[in-house]
């Protein structure tokens, strides 16, 4: 499967507040389908320099794309620190709750059941924070696979070299940068198993005296449960999403996606690239690239 069909798909089944905060990819790629190509390949026109060193109109040219990718890239930083710090906040919040039923539980609670809905309540509200933390880890990962693809289009159309550099600064910009949000991940999940082992007690003073079990109460009703079931699609075609990524090219290049994606099992069962497992090392070391095998007119 194509990756821009794998993007727009994943844009179809994330959570629908967070859809204009992916990269542009298709407008981008239809913008550099517009653009001038150079001169074939050996055919220099007089007076200019060769293909690949910047002329007047070229500077001004990759001068305005970059302006546009920097934009990006300024939706991406905002939009990711902010839920990175919403995390922290509520991740705070669902702790001092269970704090609290530890200091209090005897007099906390008028009722087994009150004291069982409350665990519920909170044990669900961990599962929803979790998936979205996962969520916000491959939209880091998505973004940045899309950026590694409009810059090999651009310079496939223009004859520029800017994906280097650029994606080199893209490896250290704050959306990029997820060992805070992983350590938020290590930490909801501790607090889940921690949680689990109460699962038998909660559902044993749920039951009545008949021997049946009953759904605890739940004010929001289904609004509550239609909220984590489309968090939970959603990580779970976020997860595809970055499996399919990781399988994108077989052929080394410093630039291929299989190159950020490569080793990412053995680092975070999450799917997300961060800087570490990145390979930022090859980028540095390689101005080589291999001829990129897919088209800049292709549905990719």
């Amino acid at each position: 499967m194509k990756f821009g069909k794998d993007f727009r798909n994943h844009l179809e089944e994330t959570l629908p507040e967070w859809r204009d905060k992916f990269l542009a990819y298709k407008a981008l790629k239809k913008l550099i389908k517009h653009l001038p190509q150079p001169p074939p390949l050996g055919v220099d026109l007089p007076d200019e320099p060769p293909r690949g060193a910047a002329r007047p109109l070229d500077a001004v040219l990759e001068a305005w794309f970059v302006g546009i990718l920097n934009e990006e890239l300024e939706k991406f930083n905002d939009f990711y620190v902010d839920k990175e710090e919403d995390f922290v906040i509520r991740l705070q919040e669902l702790k001092e709750r269970i704090e609290k039923i530890r200091a209090n539980k005897s007099g906390a609670f008028t009722s087994e059941r009150e004291f069982s809905e409350e665990m519920l309540d909170i044990r669900k509200a961990f599962v929803t924070i979790h998936g979205e933390m996962v969520l916000l880890k491959n939209y880091s990962s998505l973004n940045f696979a899309g950026l590694v693809k409009i810059l090999k289009k651009y310079d496939k159309r223009t004859g520029a070299l800017l994906s280097l550099p650029f994606t080199q600064r893209a490896l250290h910009q704050p959306f990029f940068t997820t060992e805070p949000l992983t350590r938020l991940v290590h930490e909801c999940e501790a607090n889940l198993e921690m949680l689990f082992p109460l699962e038998a007690e909660v559902i044993e003073s749920d039951q009545t005296g008949k021997g049946e079990t009953h759904e605890p109460h739940d004010p929001e009703g289904s609004s509550d449960r239609a909220d984590n079931i489309g968090v939970y699609r959603s990580t779970l075609a976020a997860m595809k999403a970055i499996q399919g990524l990781r399988k994108a090219s077989s052929t080394y290049n410093p630039l291929s996606l299989a190159q950020f994606f490569h080793g990412q099992d053995e680092d975070d069962g999450s799917g997300a690239v961060t800087t570490e497992n990145s390979a930022s090392n090859s980028l540095t070391n390689s101005q080589n690239q291999e001829a990129d095998e897919e088209s800049v007119h292709s549905d990719d």
